[in-house]
């Protein structure tokens, strides 16, 4: 077996940069690319099919939340049940309880798949608020 493989680093830094004392982590950078691309996609395609523009931020807005509402649910329920439930406040509040206290955490645990559940109640609850033909 070859030894050029050794200088893998098998756990990388969450972090990909800091700005200030903030840091910016790879996995939400990912979801402000992917969310600004879907933006600008999604906009081109409104625009194309000559849906007013009215309708498009709307549908932004159910989308955003029901991504992040199911992605975090999805982890929370999924992955680790017992704690959640016994500690709902930190599902949605990004913080937890300590010993000595409440510690701000940031939104740590994100599922995809309960993003997408949440993507699929988003877009039937705007299509049914527009009356929006979905095809």
């Amino acid at each position: 077996m070859s030894t050029r493989l050794s200088f893998i680093t098998w756990n990388p830094s969450l972090q990909l940069f800091n700005i200030g004392s903030f840091p910016v982590r790879y996995y939400s950078l990912c979801w402000c690319i992917g969310l600004i691309l879907g933006y600008i996609v999604v906009q081109r395609l409104y625009r194309h099919q000559k849906i007013d523009d009215k309708l498009f931020d709307p549908l932004f807005l159910y989308v955003f939340i029901g991504i992040l509402v199911g992605a975090r649910l999805g982890h929370c329920l999924f992955y680790q049940p017992d704690y959640f439930l016994a500690h709902p406040i930190e599902m949605f509040l990004p913080i937890h309880k300590t010993a000595t206290g409440w510690v701000y955490t940031g939104y740590e645990g994100l599922a995809s798949h309960g993003g997408t559940l949440g993507l699929m109640i988003a877009l039937w609850l705007y299509v049914r608020k527009t009356k929006l033909n979905i095809f």
